[in-house]
């Protein structure tokens, strides 16, 4: 998944679910920072004060470290949906799509963030878990670990009723690409109105209809948002609640377009305020907050100039990285 759905969709379900347009935008952009936190080192906002970030996003050779992949990917992006060490034989990296099974980790993670009683902090840690859930229905077949299971063939897209073999992204993505996640299939599982197919590890041909997916996680995302608002409602189906409203989700979703035109439209539609990754950041520190992706030693001369803002401990930035430091603790405890 990519913007339009962890932020625009998010928010939309969530104003949808009763939530009032500040605490949407809360939960939508704590969804969506999921893809862009890429803080790495403790910083110092006041004297005495070692804040750790917690780094949910990631985009260099670090990639290869298993603890950027256990840490990084599968607590956020590519969750497994079982706890390791109860159910061993049963057990995989692989990402599945997330339902309403008490037992799977989705269920668990929107669980526990429904739990917190700060009111700020539960909408972001829901946001959190949230952008995971969403991620199932792209991620699925996929793991978050470097690994065969992970490796993609050919890929062909749907095309006026027929398949087009893209013969050049697939031979390089299989040839130049490391086998984590599904950078061999490019980002293919992120468009919502692509339908594609590839061949697996195992020379097997897998279909995708991504639409149809996409859908699955509105319902079942509207259904824990719902839920989070209104414990005690008896209704959490979005087509009981909003008749007509998925089919007209079904229409946006399924219109093509690159990024910037797709989250025009979900703008447009939701009234969503637009989003600025760096906003939250602007809230909580004094200093130079207007960095992209940072390696390690950059954010290690960074970080010596960023100092905390009054209500720093109370800010939405600080809250988010709490919460993933919550949801990481959460995930690789399940996998151990």
């Amino acid at each position: 998944m990519q913007l339009d759905y962890h932020y625009y969709v998010i928010y939309h379900l969530a104003r949808l679910a009763g939530f009032k347009r500040a605490d949407a935008e809360t939960i939508a952009y704590a969804s969506q920072y999921v893809d862009d936190a890429t803080e790495s080192e403790p910083i110092e906002p006041f004297p005495d004060q070692h804040f750790d970030t917690v780094r949910t996003a990631h985009y260099n050779l670090e990639a290869f470290d298993w603890n950027v992949q256990k840490k990084i990917y599968m607590p956020f992006h590519f969750l497994p949906n079982k706890i390791r060490w109860e159910s061993p034989p049963d057990f995989s990296y692989i990402t599945q799509p997330a339902h309403e099974d008490e037992a799977e980790l989705a269920s668990m993670l929107f669980k526990d963030a429904c739990g917190e009683n700060n009111w700020r902090f539960r909408l972001i840690r829901l946001g959190v878990a949230l952008h995971t859930v969403a991620d199932t229905f792209a991620h699925f077949g996929f793991s978050g670990r470097h690994h065969d299971e992970n490796n993609v063939g050919r890929i062909w897209l749907a095309k006026d009723g027929g398949w087009e073999l893209k013969i050049l992204e697939s031979y390089v993505a299989d040839i130049f690409v490391p086998r984590i996640g599904h950078v061999e299939a490019l980002e293919y599982p992120d468009w919502p109105y692509l339908t594609w197919r590839y061949t697996n590890n195992r020379g097997k041909k897998k279909l995708r209809n991504n639409l149809d997916y996409s859908l699955r996680g509105v319902r079942l995302i509207y259904h824990f948002l719902k839920t989070a608002k209104s414990p005690s409602t008896e209704s959490t189906d979005l087509d009981d609640d909003h008749p007509g409203e998925l089919n007209s989700i079904r229409k946006l979703l399924k219109r093509k377009g690159d990024l910037k035109r797709r989250c025009k439209r979900w703008k447009d539609y939701s009234s969503a305020p637009g989003y600025d990754r760096k906003k939250w950041r602007r809230e909580a520190l004094r200093g130079n907050v207007d960095w992209d992706y940072m390696s390690s030693s950059q954010m290690q001369t960074l970080k010596k100039e960023l100092k905390g803002k009054t209500g720093f401990d109370d800010s939405r930035w600080a809250y988010f990285h709490r919460a993933a430091l919550k949801q990481r603790s959460l995930v690789t405890g399940w996998l151990n």
